[in-house]
């Protein structure tokens, strides 16, 4: 019962956060485009964070195709750089390729709602010796529910997988192996002028027996295993994005994890190549 009330007040108090902090601002006119067009997509991301166990950051290739305003598919391939804090003993920093993953995705949008469904798995490639795999394939099912209220977006993520997700917030000093359920609730201000800002509370509950792999360790014993409590977790995130260019976004944003006593900063630049693409020739 406690799990649940903890719950239930970390997504309570950060839509509250969201709704009365930021909703005071001016309405705007329009909201941001909606959808790629019809075809392929490619995009360039380095994206990191930080926090007392070190510093990660990643360069991700996304190749995907839309093939309408419901259903798209990504394939994506990861190269990760691991620098763990000196004061974390038996690691030493790392780098290498991560898992390609192979995504799934259906949206509609509603009159009540919008949502979006997606499910994607990776393969056991990266080095498991390092930390950056499990060696076992690994999926994430995720569903996303968002409603606009003019410049206010209010939004619910939930979802099951069997590894706990880096997010745009965090990526953990592990990558794990074991089934769980993640749940993100909150709300996303567009302030306008290419600026938006978000506040979310977030949640992994875990089941059954899990394992961890530490990222960077300088030995291949076996991975950590334990209970539901090795990977539980739930905190707030407050976010920032900035539209550049038609091509280029911008964001960075604050992590505090309340079951671990947890602070991480982050950062994101994203390059839709694909899009410069079609408008450099013409089409």
């Amino acid at each position: 019962m406690k799990v649940e009330t903890r719950l239930f007040a970390i997504l309570a108090s950060s839509c509250l956060l969201a709704v009365t902090a930021l909703a005071q601002a001016v309405p705007s006119a329009a909201t941001k485009a909606a959808g790629e067009d019809k075809g392929f997509t490619l995009t360039e991301t380095y994206e990191g964070s930080g926090n007392s166990d070190g510093f990660i950051t990643d360069i991700n290739s996304t190749v995907g195709y839309v093939f309408n305003r419901h259903f798209s598919v990504n394939i994506g391939v990861p190269y990760l750089f691991v620098s763990p804090s000196s004061s974390k003993t038996g690691t030493s920093s790392t780098s290498g390729m991560g898992n390609p993953s192979l995504g799934f995705r259906y949206s509609t949008k509603g009159p009540l709602l919008d949502f979006s469904t997606g499910l994607s798995g990776a393969l056991p490639v990266a080095s498991s010796a390092k930390g950056l795999s499990t060696g076992r394939v690994t999926f994430d099912w995720d569903n996303h529910f968002a409603h606009g209220f003019d410049r206010l977006t209010p939004f619910l993520d939930v979802g099951v997988a069997n590894s706990v997700p880096d997010t745009r917030f965090l990526q953990r000093a592990y990558t794990s192996l074991g089934t769980l359920a993640h749940f993100e609730g909150g709300s996303e201000l567009d302030l306008g002028d290419k600026l938006s800002v978000s506040a979310s509370g977030y949640s992994i509950l875990p089941w059954g027996p899990q394992q961890i792999f530490v990222r960077g360790k300088k030995s291949s014993a076996s991975s950590i295993k334990g209970g539901a409590s090795l990977t539980r977790d739930d905190g707030i995130n407050v976010g920032l994005d900035y539209d550049l260019t038609r091509f280029v976004d911008l964001s960075a944003g604050y992590s505090y994890s309340v079951y671990s006593v947890f602070q991480t900063v982050s950062f994101g630049v994203e390059l839709n190549v694909g899009s410069w693409l079609k408008n450099h020739r013409g089409y």
